[in-house]
Order: C-alpha cells, then structure tokens, then sequence
C-alpha cells in the first residue's frame, strides 16, 4: 500500500506542477486535462482513505 500512496502522491505533484505551466503559458487545453487529472487522482485518494492534505490548496496558481 505504501507505493501506491507515494505514487498517488507523485501523480498529484505532477499534474499540479503540469497545470501550473499550462496556465502559466496559457496553454487552456492542457490546464484543463491536468484540472481533470486532479479531479480523478483526489477522488482516488478519498476512496481509499489516503490523505493529501498537503495538498488543500490545488489551484493552479499555488
């Protein structure tokens, strides 16, 4: 259980620090595919009971 927490958890860095550049270039497609990538990853994590607190604030901007 423990990889698939670190690898949840690499995936929400991932896609939080890809949405960030997408914004940030103005890329509004690929902004929205990683929003949608957020979307799934945090709803993962509720289902089975893993906490990203660390990640509460997942806007785009940081």
């Amino acid at each position: 259980m423990r990889e698939f927490v670190l690898t949840l958890h690499l995936r929400l860095h991932d896609s939080i620090t890809a949405s960030r550049r997408a914004h940030a270039v103005g890329d509004d497609d690929l902004a929205t595919s990683q929003a949608g990538e957020i979307e799934d990853l945090v709803e993962i994590a509720a289902r089975h009971g893993i906490d990203i607190a660390g990640y509460a604030a997942l806007s785009p901007s940081g």
